[in-house]
């Protein structure tokens, strides 16, 4: 990051060349110096700046220049690291390694430890692809089984909506049929009511029309009329119906009720609750996640973890690394075959 900002605040200034005579147009990334165009041509002629990588300052980011600076040397802050020192595990410079590190074993070029480092961050960089693929792999195949539930989820949904529909055209007519019948039986009640007050009207109506004429015979001024009419009109009144017995074929009038079955009923709501409780079964899902296999924390001194414990690596000399299936108890002896 220190690298980084250096770079941006590098490119955002105006330089002069080494020369000190004209503006720096180019730097060089491999040394680090910064040349007009005059300079440029005469740095890469020099045989040890041949193969230097020199580019426009117009041309650069910053990420590319901070990419291309050397590390300084943490004891000599005027040379830079060209060395590593495994035993220590430091960057260091040449005179790190004839004065501090002369005795240490295994000091190498900084190139070839960049390049074994390279190999390892690609060995990751594979990894992680690979981890990536496998993991896209599984989110597609989750994506596939949440459209397949959803899917079938609406189909589901259809299927209820079919059989309620059903039902409620099963009940819609049922209760149309059960209205006509109920209308129906009213009809006839209303028909036999209707024919009975008609026989009573027309009696009525012959008692009235009588009444009228007994009492004009009744007020007449003429006694041989009042005399000679009052037999006759005894007669025809003898002859008058006024009972309220209806005569031989009548129909008779009945109540209306309405009877309906209550375990019929009954029997159709238990199953209407029972159709409520419908069971949904779910399909399995062909989806196993593979499980990381990983070191437990107990372990030797000299066993050390990394790669979130799926790498055991043994530092020192002696001994041997032991893999259990299980984890391994503390304060127990264990016998090891081999």
């Amino acid at each position: 990051m220190a690298d980084l900002v250096g770079a941006h605040r590098l490119l955002k200034q105006s330089h002069s060349c080494i020369c000190g005579e004209a503006a720096a147009t180019c730097l060089c990334l491999t040394c680090g110096d910064l040349f007009c165009e005059s300079c440029r041509k005469i740095h890469l002629k020099q045989k040890v700046a041949r193969n230097h990588t020199v580019e426009d300052l117009t041309s650069l980011t910053a990420d590319k220049v901070a990419r291309s600076q050397h590390t300084a040397c943490a004891v000599h802050a005027d040379r830079t690291t060209e060395l590593f020192c495994p035993t220590h595990g430091e960057s260091i410079c040449y005179l790190c390694s004839t004065s501090h590190h002369r005795n240490c074993p295994e000091v190498k070029d900084m190139e070839e430890k960049v390049k074994d480092a390279r190999a390892v961050l690609a060995e990751l960089a594979a990894t992680l692809t690979e981890g990536e693929a496998r993991l896209d792999k599984a989110i597609q195949q989750l994506d596939a089984h949440l459209a397949e539930t959803e899917k079938q989820t609406k189909k589901a949904v259809a299927e209820i909506e079919a059989v309620c529909a059903r039902l409620e055209k099963s009940v819609q007519d049922c209760r149309h049929r059960m209205n006509e019948l109920a209308h129906s039986a009213c009809s006839d009640v209303k028909e036999a009511v209707t024919d009975t007050k008609t026989c009573l009207l027309q009696r009525r109506g012959k008692l009235t029309s009588h009444k009228h004429v007994v009492q004009r015979v009744q007020e007449a001024k003429n006694r041989d009329t009042v005399s000679t009419m009052t037999p006759v009109m005894q007669t025809r009144v003898g002859n008058l119906d006024c009972s309220v017995i209806l005569p031989l074929g009548a129909k008779v009038v009945s109540k209306v009720t309405v009877v309906i079955d209550a375990e019929a009923v009954t029997r159709i709501e238990k199953e209407m609750s029972a159709l409520g409780q419908t069971k949904v079964m779910s399909a399995d899902f062909d989806f196993v996640l593979v499980p990381v296999l990983s070191f437990h924390d107990n372990h030797g001194k000299n066993i050390v973890l990394s790669n979130n414990k799926q790498t055991a690596e043994r530092r020192g000399s002696g001994g041997g690394i032991v893999v259990a299936s299980q984890p391994m108890m503390t304060n127990m002896l264990y016998e090891v075959s081999h």
